[in-house]
């Protein structure tokens, strides 16, 4: 996998978790439930996007 093609994958999560947060947000889920998934989506992805940046480098 080519270091642009794990970056529009990333990004394509990181939108996909920001619309389903939006939308637990708009039907009113509850807010135990919602921040679970928010911390445990947040953990997911920063951590995906470190080894990325650990693994392409800065060229």
């Amino acid at each position: 996998m080519n270091a642009k093609l794990s970056a529009r994958i990333l990004v394509a999560l990181s939108v996909v978790y920001g619309l389903t947060v939006g939308l637990l947000a708009l039907l009113g889920v509850a807010q135990t439930a919602m921040m679970t998934f928010l911390i445990a989506g947040a953990v997911v992805l920063g951590g995906l996007w470190v080894v990325r940046g650990l693994f392409t480098g800065r060229g």
